[in-house]
């Protein structure tokens, strides 16, 4: 919401939040009106006073200046794709406000997980937001996507607007969808075709037993896609991302080397931001 995003930029002042909400005096802690802890009906309702506001403005409001690099779980399998300060420092600045202070976690590699659809979702079940990180092989190019919904076989769409398709090296580049304008897109050498966009950006993450892939493009591309055993990719301009060639001008399919996704965690308390719980909803 607009409000978490504001709470997490540097201008948030917890001092004006403290009063607002506790009744407190930041020099002399002298309680007022309220009691030193107000009910939560009055803390939501403070929080509802601000949304509109808060929603109104995001579009301006600042993220954390000093942009640290994303931080790193030391587990059982190591990191490779994330392990270096630049690539983690280029996520970070991509990312949203939230999850700009966070650790990586990696929670599937190829390398050690194996290349099957099966295990990505089953590694990938427990994290609502991931990034997917994969090698280009015969390239030094690495590219990736946000996404913002958790991975699973559903061939009818999900995911929102706030996932993105990225190059990390070289040249890094991010290519966030662009919500409620209506996009221009050129997909061949011909004439500009005027493509329909997205409305809700609800298609964004497709998935099914075959494939994954992020952003739609035409004739039934996507902005990026993995087969079945992550071994091909393929990469083409998609609605909405208006991305452009993800590896080079031209090229279009791809050999798939080492592909890592990690999830993401608090510093303060090495918890996860998003844990899910894979077996909700199963028995309902």
């Amino acid at each position: 919401t607009g409000v978490r995003r504001f709470a997490h930029s540097k201008h948030f002042k917890f001092d004006i939040f403290l009063h607002q909400a506790y009744g407190v005096q930041r020099k002399s802690f002298r309680i007022l009106t309220r009691p030193i802890f107000p009910a939560q009906d009055f803390v939501s309702r403070l929080i509802s006073n601000n949304e509109a506001w808060a929603e109104d403005n995001q579009g301006n409001l600042p993220i954390h200046e000093d942009i640290k690099p994303l931080g790193l779980c030391e587990g059982k399998y190591p990191i490779v794709l994330a392990k270096h300060n630049p690539e983690r420092v280029v996520l970070a600045k991509w990312l949203p406000p939230l999850l700009q202070s966070t650790k990586l976690e990696l929670i599937y590699s190829s390398n050690h997980h194996g290349r099957s659809l099966e295990m990505f979702y089953r590694c990938c079940s427990a994290a609502r937001h991931t990034i997917t990180i994969m090698e280009v092989l015969g390239t030094d190019t690495v590219i990736g996507m946000y996404a913002t919904q958790t991975w699973h076989n559903n061939p009818d769409g999900y995911g929102d607007g706030e996932c993105f398709l990225f190059r990390l090296t070289p040249k890094p580049e991010c290519f966030k969808y662009k919500v409620g304008e209506s996009h221009l897109t050129s997909f061949d050498s011909g004439e500009l075709e005027n493509v329909s966009r997205l409305d809700d950006a609800g298609q964004l993450m497709i998935s099914s037993g075959a494939f994954i892939s992020m952003g739609v493009g035409q004739g039934g591309a996507s902005g990026l896609r993995l087969n079945e055993d992550l071994t091909r990719g393929s990469t083409s301009k998609s609605i909405g991302f208006d991305n452009e060639e993800l590896i080079a001008e031209g090229v279009e399919v791809f050999e798939v080397g080492l592909v890592e996704v990690y999830r993401f965690i608090r510093e303060v308390d090495n918890r996860p931001v998003d844990k899910v719980d894979p077996w909700r909803g199963m028995f309902d």
